[in-house]
C-alpha cells in the first residue's frame, strides 16, 4: 500500500506545479494537501510520509515502513503490529507471533512454535535457553544455565532440578538453592525471607525479612536496616551512609562517592561522582546533570512539561503548549504551537506536523519559515531568496535576479523570461547578457 502511494505521489510531483494547498514546497521536501502528505529524496534516498494513515516510507535499507504510528513497522530484520502480530530476523535466528500463535527458529537448537495457552517451546528467548508449557498455568517449565524450574498451577507449585534443587508452594513454603553460588527460602511470603547469594564472589550478601517490621541486607562493605517498612531506613557502606523516612521521602546520605538530603515534596539533592541531580516541590522542578566518559549530558524539566536539554552539540527546550526549539551545532528549528512534546525522530517526522502552525529552521546554511501550513514561506541561503504566499504571489532572488510570479506562473517576470499563461518566453535582451 505504501509503495503504490509511493510511487502515485512521486509521479505527481514531478509532473505538476506548485498550487497551495494541493501541492507546494518546503525545505527541499514536496507537500500535498497542506500538512498531509510529505515527500523527499535526500542522500539518494526516498522519504514518504502519509499522514491521514500515520505511515511513512523511507526507501533506504532495503525499505522501511511505519503505518497507523506507532502501531505498525516493518523492515527486514523486525516487524510489528501492536498488539497482533511480531517478527524478528537476527542471523540464522528468527522469532515470529501472530495472535496466540508464535513460530521460530534457534541456530543452536533448532526450530519451535507453539499455540498460547494450549502447547508450545521456545528456544534462546526471555533470557532462557529453553522454556516450554502445557496448557499454561497448569504446567510449564524453563531451563537456563543447567538449571530447570517446571511449574505446576503457576505460580503455586515450582520443582528445581538441574544445577538448582528445591520446591515452592506459594504463597506458604519454598527454597531454593545453587549449591556455592547462592540458597533462598521464604515462610508466608512476602512475611518471611531469607537468601544468601554471591557466595562463590568475595563479598557474599545476606538477607533477612520479616515483612513489614524488621529487613536487614549485609555484606562486607555494606549494611541496610529497615524497621517498620516505610517509616525507618538505615544503610552504611564503604562509599556513602544515611538515613531515611517513610521510602526516603525524608532523607540523609553522606560519603565520598554519593551524598544527598530530601525533604519530599518540597526539596531533594543528590550527588553521585559528577552527576547530580535536585527536585524543588516534587515535579514541579526538576533538574540533573550526568557524564558517560567526558560527554555531559542536562536535563531540566518545569511542570512536567516544560523541559529542556542539552547534550553535545545538541539543545532542546520545550515551553508548554507555546512552542519547542532544538538544535544541533549550526542548525535549530522553533516549532509553534507545542502541543505534544515528545523527542522521537517518527513522532516529530509523522504526528508534530499536524499541528504545527509556525515553524523556522536552519539546516545547512539555509533559513526557512512556514506559517499556516505553507500559507506562507519564505527560504534564504546566502544572497538569494525566495518567498511565496499561497499560490498567488511567489516573489525570489537567484543569482543577483529579481523576479516574481503570480497565481503559480499565470503570469511572471524575471531578468530571463516572462510567463503568459504558465508558458515562459525569453526576454529579448536577456539574449545580449553575457554568459556567466
Amino acid at each position: 500500500m505504501c509503495r503504490i502511494l509511493f510511487i502515485l505521489f512521486v509521479l505527481f510531483s514531478c509532473t505538476s506545479c506548485a498550487i497551495w494547498p494541493i501541492s507546494w514546497e518546503f525545505n527541499d521536501e514536496k507537500r500535498f494537501l497542506g500538512p498531509l502528505i510529505s515527500y523527499q529524496n535526500k542522500n539518494d534516498a526516498d522519504h514518504l510520509t502519509f499522514r491521514p494513515l500515520l505511515a511513512t516510507y523511507d526507501s533506504s535499507d532495503g525499505g522501511v515502513y511505519n503505518y497507523l504510528y506507532p502501531l505498525g513497522h516493518v523492515r527486514k530484520e523486525h516487524s510489528y503490529f501492536i498488539p497482533l502480530y511480531r517478527s524478528k530476523q537476527f542471523d540464522d535466528d528468527s522469532d515470529t507471533s501472530l495472535t496466540l500463535f508464535f513460530w521460530g527458529k534457534s541456530k543452536k537448537q533448532g526450530r519451535y512454535g507453539g499455540v498460547f495457552p494450549f502447547y508450545g517451546k521456545l528456544y534462546d528467548r526471555f533470557a532462557k535457553d529453553e522454556m516450554g508449557f502445557l496448557l499454561w498455568p497448569f504446567y510449564s517449565y524453563t531451563r537456563s544455565d543447567d538449571a530447570t524450574k517446571t511449574n505446576i498451577v503457576w505460580p503455586i507449585f515450582t520443582i528445581y532440578g538441574g544445577a538448582e534443587s528445591g520446591f515452592k508452594a506459594f504463597p506458604f513454603y519454598g527454597k531454593r538453592t545453587r549449591l556455592g553460588v547462592k540458597k533462598s527460602q521464604f515462610f508466608l511470603w512476602p512475611i518471611f525471607f531469607s537468601e544468601h547469594k554471591n557466595l562463590d564472589t568475595d563479598e557474599p550478601v545476606d538477607s533477612f525479612y520479616a515483612f513489614p517490621f524488621y529487613l536487614q541486607t549485609t555484606s562486607k562493605t555494606m549494611a541496610s536496616y529497615n524497621l517498620m517498612w516505610p517509616f525507618f531506613s538505615y544503610v552504611d557502606g564503604k562509599d556513602n551512609s544515611g538515613w531515611g523516612f517513610f521510602a526516603n521521602l525524608i532523607s540523609v546520605t553522606k560519603g565520598e562517592q554519593k551524598q544527598g538530603y530530601s525533604f519530599f515534596p518540597f526539596y531533594s539533592y543528590e550527588k553521585k561522582e559528577k552527576d547530580t541531580r535536585f527536585n524543588i516541590l516534587g515535579p514541579l522542578y526538576h533538574e540533573s546533570e550526568w557524564y558517560v566518559r567526558e560527554e555531559r549530558f542536562f536535563h531540566r524539566r518545569v511542570a512536567v512539561v516544560n523541559r529542556y536539554f542539552e547534550e553535545k552539540d545538541k539543545t532542546f527546550l520545550n515551553v508548554w503548549p507555546l512552542f519547542e526549539y532544538s538544535s544541533e551545532k549550526e542548525d535549530y528549528s522553533f516549532l509553534f504551537p507545542s502541543l505534544l512534546p515528545f523527542r522521537i525522530e517518527n513522532f516529530n517526522r509523522i504526528i508534530k506536523p499536524l499541528y504545527t502552525l509556525f515553524e523556522k529552521r536552519k539546516e545547512g546554511g539555509k533559513d526557512m519559515v512556514s506559517l499556516l501550513y505553507g500559507l506562507y514561506t519564505k527560504e534564504e541561503i546566502g544572497e538569494n531568496w525566495r518567498t511565496r504566499f499561497a499560490f498567488l504571489f511567489e516573489m525570489k532572488r537567484d543569482k543577483g535576479r529579481i523576479g516574481f510570479e503570480v497565481l503559480s506562473g499565470l503570469f511572471g517576470l524575471d531578468n530571463e523570461n516572462v510567463k503568459i499563461f504558465f508558458v515562459p518566453i525569453k526576454r529579448g535582451s536577456a539574449k545580449n547578457e553575457p554568459s556567466s
